[in-house]
């Protein structure tokens, strides 16, 4: 087992996750998570087996997040019903006895100026 390209795919898989990339992520997590698995499987000291199960313990930790942020991600997904039409607002009809609600201030003054241009050339 190559230690540097272990320590490289778990640095891969942190970043691919911070980086939104949760599908690569999860590969290089699973990646790294067997490697890790195969040498302790060859390792004779006990304690250094040890070790490499923490390692490999805190690695499945962190691949359990990923794939709980992919599910969070996947349950907002919401398929649209294909018999719902989209439709755009139409303006409601207005009520001559109603007042029609203000315009904003800055509207007003350009609206006013408009009134007053027009004044001037009837």
């Amino acid at each position: 087992m190559n230690l540097a390209e272990v320590c490289d795919n778990a640095k891969k898989g942190r970043e691919y996750a911070l980086l939104g990339n949760y599908d690569s992520s999860m590969v290089y997590y699973q990646g790294v998570i067997q490697q890790i698995h195969k040498h302790g499987q060859s390792l004779r000291d006990p304690a250094l087996k040890v070790r490499w199960q923490q390692v490999r313990q805190e690695l499945v930790e962190e691949y359990e997040q990923v794939k709980g942020i992919v599910g969070t991600l996947e349950s907002f997904k919401v398929d649209k019903p294909a018999d719902f039409p989209v439709t755009q607002l139409e303006e409601e009809p207005r009520d001559p006895q109603v007042w029609p609600p203000p315009t904003p201030a800055e509207h007003r003054l350009v609206k006013r100026a408009q009134e007053t241009v027009l004044e001037r050339e009837s």
